[in-house]
């Protein structure tokens, strides 16, 4: 079994919550933007984030403060959603929440994530090809995440689910080798 840190258990739960009340009230897309806006607000201002973390700050004054920056510019359900993480002291785990209800939303959306992983950077032109290729391919949206890997030479990697396509130059050049020397070939 596996074990999951504090941070992920925390954001899986919250997010779940969040993730229902937000397709209830019709407000899946709303609240996603809202906790990318926070996001940013978090990781650009780090006195914001610190603030909220401090135990020697009351509650009351931190979701003051927060309702004040925030009133108007996030929807009632999210600044709810943000007074309640407040007061159950949980807003350092907002980052562990934000990534877990993006992916609730792109799952709620039918995207499927899809990992490649290629030895050099491809232009903007061959990664929407590719993007299109692998989309008409799993016949689902896709979340496409790119990796450089100068080690595998040429050629690509593609991982989704529980599917590994290896067309690597490495790897053909490995059963090259096996096919010439395997005993049975001869």
């Amino acid at each position: 079994m596996v074990m999951l840190d504090t941070g992920t258990r925390v954001g899986k739960i919250y997010a779940q919550a969040l993730f229902e009340l937000a397709d209830s009230a019709g407000a899946v897309d709303t609240v996603k933007e809202n906790l990318d806006f926070l996001a940013v607000i978090t990781a650009q201002q780090r006195d914001f984030a610190a603030m909220l973390s401090f135990p020697w700050f009351p509650d009351e004054d931190k979701q003051l403060l927060t309702n004040k920056i925030f009133s108007g510019r996030l929807a009632d359900l999210t600044l709810d959603f943000l007074m309640v993480v407040i007061k159950h002291d949980r807003s350092g785990f907002l980052p562990h929440i934000a990534e877990r209800y993006n992916e609730l939303w792109e799952a709620h959306y039918g995207y499927c994530p899809v990992s490649v992983t290629l030895s050099k950077q491809m232009n903007d032109d061959e990664i929407k090809k590719l993007y299109a290729d692998i989309a008409t391919v799993i016949k689902k949206r896709v979340k496409l995440e790119i990796n450089i890997d100068p080690s595998i030479i040429g050629g690509i990697t593609i991982r989704y689910g529980d599917k590994v396509i290896d067309n690597t130059v490495r790897t053909r050049l490995r059963q090259v080798v096996k096919a010439t020397t395997n005993p049975l070939n001869k």
